[in-house]
């Protein structure tokens, strides 16, 4: 399946290894600290603290100010709960004394499991002297990590139980899961990944979207969607949150809503059969409850 291609990044990083007890791996003997003052943080900010995988990425910015060289930055990624950090990024040690941003992905060390994860920045110059605060500045951030996200950007139900995967159809069984909603209701791509196909069925699908998730075996199908309303094309990659299209009612529709299925393996790739999407959807709702 098709993978999504690196994002770029505006300061030098090197991700480090991280041995299977969780620590880093060894980059060179100790160095004991010496006396006076050491490098200062002067700010430390995460923006987007709510990751979405193969998304938008967030952003941590900082300022260490120091006379002497940095030896190394860091910033150390802990899933909470953690006792070790899941990841170690490794930053340009010339960031002394102008503002750096990186960006976060969340593939930092591989897909980092979804959860929710502690930041902690920390560096050391030459001469052995530890990171310290400045005045009301904090060295840590808490940022969230989602694999996948709700394809509705409104309100919905589920509806009744012709709505449900496995429901009779005149001739064969329904492939996916009908959330009823408003027409024009933005419909967003639960995944990042390549478009695979942007068509229309009159008799059945209507406007239609095929995108093949990133990282993952995995196709994501949006179908009846409102004429005049994809902005994708086939081929395009997209991102985790973005606009595929809106709620319609075209094709074989009776009434706004969007039929959503989930193919392992792909789309009528031989060997491969759509499955129930719903205990995804209440996933990525948040809640069983939702929408019912």
């Amino acid at each position: 399946m098709w993978l999504l291609g690196p994002l770029c990044v505006g300061a030098a990083i090197l991700f480090s290894t991280i041995t299977a007890g969780g620590a880093e791996a060894s980059t060179g003997g100790a160095v004991a600290p010496a006396a006076g003052r050491g490098p200062v943080l002067t700010s430390f900010t995460l923006r987007r603290p709510r990751l979405l995988l193969y998304g938008r990425p967030s952003e941590v910015s900082f300022g260490i100010r120091s006379r002497a060289r940095l030896a190394y930055v860091r910033i150390a990624i802990t899933r909470r709960g953690a006792a070790r950090p899941t990841a170690i990024i490794r930053l340009d040690a010339n960031a002394a004394g102008r503002e750096q941003a990186v960006p976060l992905t969340g593939r930092e060390a591989g897909n980092l499991p979804e959860g929710s994860y502690r930041l902690r920045i920390s560096a050391r110059d030459v001469r052995g002297r530890r990171l310290r605060r400045g005045a009301g500045i904090s060295s840590t951030g808490r940022l969230t990590l989602l694999h996948h996200l709700f394809p509705l950007g409104g309100p919905f139900t589920y509806g009744g139980s012709d709505a449900r995967f496995g429901a009779g159809r005149t001739g064969h069984a329904h492939q996916g899961q009908d959330l009823a909603a408003a027409e024009g209701t933005p419909v967003l791509a639960p995944r990042g990944g390549l478009v695979k196909a942007v068509q229309y069925q009159a008799a059945g699908a209507g406007h239609y979207v095929v995108l093949d998730g990133a990282g993952e075996r995995r196709d994501y199908v949006f179908m009846h969607l409102r004429t005049g309303s994809i902005p994708v094309s086939e081929g395009q990659t997209v991102r985790t949150g973005q606009l595929i299209g809106e709620v319609g009612n075209t094709g074989r529709s009776r009434g706004a809503h969007l039929h959503f299925e989930i193919w392992p393996g792909g789309w009528y790739v031989k060997g491969s059969e759509p499955i129930d999407p719903r205990p995804e959807l209440d996933a990525w709702a948040g809640s069983p409850s939702q929408g019912q």
